[in-house]
C-alpha cells in the first residue's frame, strides 16, 4: 500500500517532534531560512522578526550551506525554498532523511497549487508555505508547525490587486525579472533592445500594476508571488 513519509515514519517524527519542540518553546526560537535571493531573504528576515521579536533566524544561501547547519544544529522550524542554485528544496529534503537528519522543516514556495501541496507532503514536509503570505497569515501558520501540526492548505484568504500576471504583458514580465538579476536600466534597455524611455513605461506599469512605490518593492513582490 503507497504511504506517505508521514504515514511511514509517523512514530520517528512524533519523536523527533516533541524533543525539537518542547525546551525551545520556553525560550529562544531557533529558525532557518534556506533562501538564495536577497531581497526575499530580509523581508522574510523582518516579517519572522515582527511575530517573533526573540526569534533567532539563520539565512543559507544554498543546500550546500544549509547542509551544516542542518547537521549539526536543531531548530525549531527550517523555511526551505524549492529553488535553490545548486539543489531542488523538495530532493534536499528527501536525501536529508536518507541521512537520517530529521529537521521541521516547511517548504517555500510561490505557486500553491495541489500538485505542489502532495509532493511536499510526500516528501516528508512539514507543511507548504506560500511566498505571497502576509504576516497574520505566516503567523498563523508557524504557530500551527511549532505547535507540531502538519498544514498543507491551497490558496489565499484574498488575493489583492497587482496579484495576478492578468495584466502584466509579456514584456513587461521581462522586465521584472532582469530588474530582480540586479542590472541597472542601461543594462536591461541593452539586454531587452528597447530605449531608456521605453523602459520607463514599462516600470511605471509594473509599479501601477503590482501597486509598489519603486523597483526593490516591485522585485520583493514579484519574488513573493512566484514571479521571478
Amino acid at each position: 500500500m503507497d504511504m506517505t513519509v508521514h504515514e511511514a515514519y509517523a512514530p520517528q517524527l512524533e519523536d523527533d517532534r516533541q524533543l525539537l519542540m518542547t525546551e525551545p518553546m520556553q525560550g529562544l526560537l531557533s529558525f532557518l531560512l534556506i533562501e538564495d535571493h536577497p531581497m526575499y531573504a530580509e523581508g522574510f528576515r523582518s516579517a519572522v522578526h515582527r511575530i517573533f521579536p526573540k526569534a533567532s533566524l539563520q539565512v543559507a544561501t544554498s543546500g550546500s550551506a544549509a547542509r551544516p547547519l542542518l547537521t549539526h544544529q536543531p531548530f525549531d522550524l527550517v523555511f526551505l525554498d524549492i529553488n535553490l542554485p545548486d539543489v531542488n528544496g523538495l530532493d534536499l529534503l528527501v536525501d536529508l532523511q536518507n541521512e537520517g537528519i530529521w529537521q521541521p522543516i516547511a517548504i517555500l514556495t510561490g505557486a500553491v497549487d495541489a500538485l505542489a501541496v502532495e509532493t511536499a507532503r510526500r516528501r516528508g514536509a512539514l507543511g507548504l508555505i506560500s511566498k505571497r503570505s502576509d504576516d497574520a497569515s505566516l503567523e498563523s501558520i508557524c504557530s500551527r508547525l511549532l505547535a507540531g501540526d502538519t498544514v498543507f492548505e491551497m490558496g489565499l484568504s484574498h488575493v489583492c490587486p497587482g496579484e495576478t500576471l492578468d495584466d502584466i504583458t509579456s514584456r513587461e514580465l521581462e522586465v521584472l525579472q532582469k530588474l530582480a538579476t540586479g542590472l541597472e536600466n542601461s543594462q536591461i534597455c541593452k539586454e531587452l533592445g528597447i530605449s531608456d524611455s521605453t523602459l520607463r513605461t514599462h516600470l511605471r506599469a509594473l509599479f501601477q500594476k503590482m501597486q509598489v512605490p519603486n523597483r526593490t518593492a516591485c522585485v520583493v513582490k514579484g519574488i513573493r508571488l512566484g514571479w521571478v
